[in-house]
C-alpha cells in the first residue's frame, strides 16, 4: 500500500487545503469553503473535514472568526532573536513596506521601579517613547522607549518615527551597545495597548522587555517593552550544541549578565 493511501484520510484533506493555500490559489484572509461545502464536493464527512480544518488552524495556515467563518490566516514575520532590537530594518530585509507612528514623547521621572532597571536615582528625568510599526499599513509592533535624559540627551530634535531605537544609540548618541538583556512572554492586549496597537482588548501578543547595555561603562542606555501582534510573529533562534552541556545544560559562568532577570524586568511601573 502506498504511502498516499496508507494516509487518514483527514490528512490528505488537510494537505490538500495547505496546497491551495501555500500555492497562492488561497490568499490571505480570503474566506475558505463551509465544512458541508467541502464535505460535499469531496464526498467526505463533515467530522473528517472538520479534522483537518482543525490541523492547519493548530498550523497556523486558517484562523476561525466566531460568527464569520474560517479564513487564510496572515503570514507572519519570522524574527531572528537577533534582530528583535530593530524592527525597522528586520521588516526593510524582507521587502515589507514599513511605517511608523509617534503616538507618545514626554518627559517623566523615574520610578523606583524604572530607576532600578536603568540604574539611576529615583525621580531622575527620563523621556518615554511610544511608537507604532506599520507593516504593509498593519499595525503591527507598539514600542515603548524609557531613555535616561542624561545619556540621551535632547531626545526630542530627532525623528523618531524613523529611526529605530538602536540607530539612534549608535548612530546619534555615538554610544556602543554591549550587550542586551531580554525576555519574550506571552501577553494580552490592555485598554490602553489596545488601543494603540488597534486590536480589541484581550489580543494575544508577544510582549518583549530588553535592556541595552553601552560598552564604557556598561550602564543601561535604554529599557524597552514592545508588543507583537501574536497572529504576525514568530521568534526563531539557532542554538550551538556545543554550548550546551549534559542534559541539555547551558554551559556558563556566573557574570554581572545574571544581575539583570526576567522577574526585574517583567513590570516596570
Amino acid at each position: 500500500m502506498s504511502e498516499e493511501i496508507s494516509k487518514p484520510l483527514y490528512s490528505r484533506i488537510q494537505e490538500y487545503i495547505a496546497e491551495l493555500i501555500l500555492s497562492g490559489k488561497l490568499g490571505p484572509e480570503t474566506k475558505i469553503q463551509s465544512e458541508r461545502e467541502f464535505s460535499e464536493d469531496l464526498g467526505v464527512s463533515r467530522m473528517t473535514v472538520r479534522k483537518a480544518i482543525t490541523e492547519l488552524v493548530n498550523e497556523g495556515l486558517l484562523e476561525r472568526r466566531h460568527g464569520s467563518g474560517t479564513y487564510v490566516a496572515r503570514p507572519k514575520v519570522t524574527y531572528e532573536a537577533r534582530e528583535l532590537v530593530n524592527y525597522v530594518h528586520a521588516m526593510q530585509k524582507r521587502n515589507i513596506s514599513v511605517a511608523s507612528q509617534l503616538l507618545e514623547f514626554g518627559a517623566i521621572v523615574a520610578s523606583r521601579r524604572l530607576a532600578e532597571l536603568l540604574e539611576i536615582e529615583i525621580g531622575s528625568p527620563i523621556y518615554r517613547v511610544v511608537v507604532l510599526r506599520l507593516a504593509n499599513r498593519v499595525p503591527v509592533v507598539l514600542e515603548r522607549g524609557f531613555f535616561p535624559c542624561e545619556r540621551c540627551p535632547n531626545l526630542e530634535e530627532w525623528d523618531l518615527e524613523k529611526s529605530s531605537v538602536y540607530d539612534l544609540l549608535v548612530n546619534v548618541y555615538r554610544s556602543k551597545p554591549g550587550r542586551i538583556s531580554q525576555t519574550v512572554e506571552a501577553a494580552v492586549a490592555g485598554d490602553v495597548t489596545a488601543q494603540q496597537l488597534r486590536v480589541n482588548e484581550g489580543f494575544p501578543l508577544l510582549m518583549l522587555s530588553r535592556i541595552v547595555y553601552g560598552q564604557e561603562p556598561e550602564k543601561p542606555l535604554v529599557f524597552s517593552q514592545d508588543f507583537l501582534r501574536g497572529d504576525y510573529a514568530r521568534i526563531h533562534a539557532n542554538v550551538e550544541l556545543d554550548e550546551l552541556g549534559a542534559f541539555g545544560e547551558e554551559k556558563h559562568t556566573p557574570g554581572k549578565e545574571d544581575v539583570v532577570s526576567q522577574a526585574q524586568i517583567k513590570s516596570p511601573l
